[in-house]
């Protein structure tokens, strides 16, 4: 009798078989690539495999820039943007899953045709809290099938029961040109770096006004509504563990036309650019932030940061306490013109704000405080 190797046993189990999955299939990922189930570290290790059959995420990640993506599910709360729109057996999978024995392992990576549409698991071990694998994309087809030429993005679940349970995981993933990458949860979706856009100019500005004061009398300002320091570019929202953490999964950039033309000077605009500011999650887990009409639209004076914009009535300004989810991958974008209408056109009370004084060359900055305070600035250098 032919033994059917581990990797062709993965291989057979299609996206439809969660009910087969969570019997049959324990323990048959190799742990230390000798057929054993600990590890390769003395703890006992059960597997079970469920192949979803496409990415969950978008995907949200870049093929160009890595092999794929990887989150560790330790409730099954966790991640519910990843399995919002998924299959009824990935759900299945899901619920059968006891998260007091057990976690998941959720892979992505990408294949040429559309038989690479499978992932298997091997060396599956615990090392000092991490859960370690290896993931590879497979080609399902027999040997007379032919396959489509096209892009898949294969994506399946991993069950790990052990004890102690993990607490973050690390997947050396080959994708469908057997290209090989190491990817983490802690990696995110995107690179924060690749962003197009800018976080603020270098050095200090040509000019700082002495100040930004209107001539109309009752003129009232917009409030500053953060406290004290800004984060600069990255950091803020509330991921689903309600911790904010240190850099936070949000990435926050002033998207200039033109800032990579040559001979342009980055981050710097003229009067009557239209720009935009854009909000990324670039994390592997969703994050909530405030409305999109939580933000103070600045300028650098010699007394400090001021608003721009304020009202010449007795306007109040409310905002609703609701709480948007952004999926990792996802952007939030605000679009402006630099003209004294065109910053606040579109935007929260736009009936009732207006710039004053008008604009003059400076630095400008703009702060959502609906996500942790995050700031970006640019260059206002006038008519050109």
């Amino acid at each position: 009798m032919t033994e059917r190797t581990r990797r062709i046993v993965l291989r057979g189990i299609g996206a439809g078989s969660a009910a087969a999955l969570a019997g049959c299939a324990d323990g048959i990922v190799p742990g230390n690539g000798d057929g054993g189930d600990d590890g390769g570290n003395g703890r006992d290790i059960e597997t079970a495999v469920h192949q979803v059959g496409r990415a969950l995420s978008g995907p949200a990640w870049d093929p160009e820039a890595r092999r794929g993506f990887c989150a560790l599910i330790t409730d099954k709360h966790d991640a519910s943007w990843l399995f919002a729109d998924a299959p009824a057996e990935t759900g299945t999978f899901v619920e059968e899953t006891d998260f007091e024995t057990a976690v998941l392992a959720y892979a992505e990576s990408v294949g040429p045709t559309t038989c690479h549409n499978e992932l298997s698991f091997s060396g599956v071990s615990v090392e000092d809290g991490t859960l370690v694998a290896s993931a590879t994309v497979e080609n399902t087809a027999d040997d007379d099938e032919a396959c489509g030429e096209a892009i898949t993005h294969p994506g399946a679940l991993l069950r790990v029961e052990t004890d102690p349970l993990p607490n973050a995981i690390r997947l050396s993933i080959t994708d469908g040109w057997d290209e090989t990458g190491e990817v983490r949860d802690a990696d995110g979706v995107l690179d924060a770096e690749a962003l197009p856009g800018g976080v603020r100019p270098n050095g200090d500005p040509a000019s700082i006004p002495a100040a930004f004061d209107c001539e109309t009398e009752g003129f009232e300002r917009h409030p500053q509504v953060y406290e004290g320091e800004v984060n600069w570019g990255d950091g803020g929202g509330v991921g689903e563990d309600g911790d904010e953490g240190d850099n936070g999964p949000l990435a926050l950039r002033a998207v200039i036309p033109g800032d990579d033309d040559a001979g342009s000077e980055e981050l710097a605009i003229a009067r009557g650019t239209r720009f935009g500011i854009e909000l990324t999650n670039v994390s592997g887990h969703e994050a909530h932030v405030g409305n999109q009409g939580k933000y103070n639209l600045e300028l650098r004076t010699e007394s400090g940061w001021t608003e721009i914009r304020g009202t010449d009535g007795d306007a109040t300004f409310g905002y609703t306490d609701e709480a948007l989810a952004v999926r990792p991958g996802k952007t939030l974008d605000w679009e402006f013109e630099m003209t004294e209408a065109g910053l606040v056109e579109n935007g929260p009370h736009a009936d009732a704000l207006r710039v004053c004084p008008d604009l003059e060359p400076g630095r400008y900055r703009f702060v959502f405080w609906g996500a942790d305070d995050l700031a970006v600035a640019f260059d206002y250098v006038g008519e050109q």
